[in-house]
């Protein structure tokens, strides 16, 4: 099992979202024309990024929870991960979406304001930490653009994002090799976390984790979800 630990998470993620995508109140499967065009657009970017960034020692893979293929340097289970976890979220956020359909109000551009401040501080007082600016980097630039086009989804967007924290964490935590009896919030990053699936160079991140999680994961997480959900509904209006 150890050795498709990587899929497995996957899988795990995708499986309940996929199987409900066809439920007659739901019929996310109508909404594919839109989701699998943004996906794609954004697994160019972050491969891109990744691709990179493994090549420069930034982030890695433990072969040993691997199948073993690969492409561009990256696990075939990295690539997947970029479609099953996006699928998640996307489903996620639609049938909040159907549910609620809330528009954005004072509340959710303040909130968004918050994390751009946040985001822009953390990139400017961290430059030579690679994964930090960029992550936060880039999260600045999206949630600029968010605030400046203002899009009548955003309140169901954040909601969406604070419900997936929890699965986030229980995902994310399997694979920075979190033990969930141990681990203590909020602690400085150990020079090695002992099984881990994707490991970390700590000299290129603040070196603070949530449990065994580089903080910089929550603002990768939410340009990953924001950037599938902005073009899902631009794609959506089409």
């Amino acid at each position: 099992m150890s050795s498709s630990l990587y899929l497995l998470v996957n899988l795990g993620a995708i499986a309940i979202p996929f199987a409900f995508s066809w439920h007659p109140k739901i019929r996310f499967v109508d909404q594919w024309r839109a989701f699998w065009p943004a996906c794609l657009i954004t697994l160019t970017f972050f491969i891109a990024w990744d691709v990179l960034f493994t090549a420069q020692g930034v982030w890695g893979f433990n072969e040993s929870y691997l199948v073993g293929l690969s492409l561009f340097g990256l696990p075939l289970e990295e690539w997947l991960f970029f479609v099953a976890i996006p699928y998640a979220c996307v489903f996620t956020y639609f049938v909040f979406r159907t549910v609620r359909h809330s528009h954005a109000g004072k509340a959710s551009q303040g909130a968004l304001l918050f994390i751009l401040v946040l985001s822009a501080s953390l990139c400017l007082f961290h430059l030579d930490n690679a994964y930090t600016a960029t992550a936060t980097g880039f999260n600045a630039i999206f949630c600029l653009i968010l605030l400046r086009s203002k899009p009548a989804w955003l309140s169901d967007f954040l909601f969406s994002f604070l419900v997936l924290l929890i699965p986030f964490v229980l995902t994310n935590g399997i694979l920075t090799g979190l033990d969930f009896w141990q681990a203590n919030l909020l602690h400085a990053a150990p020079e090695s976390i002992q099984d881990q699936v994707v490991w970390y160079a700590n000299d290129q991140n603040m070196g603070v984790r949530f449990f065994t999680i580089p903080i910089e994961d929550f603002f990768y997480a939410f340009l990953l979800i924001g950037m599938n959900v902005t073009l899902f509904e631009r794609f959506r209006a089409k």
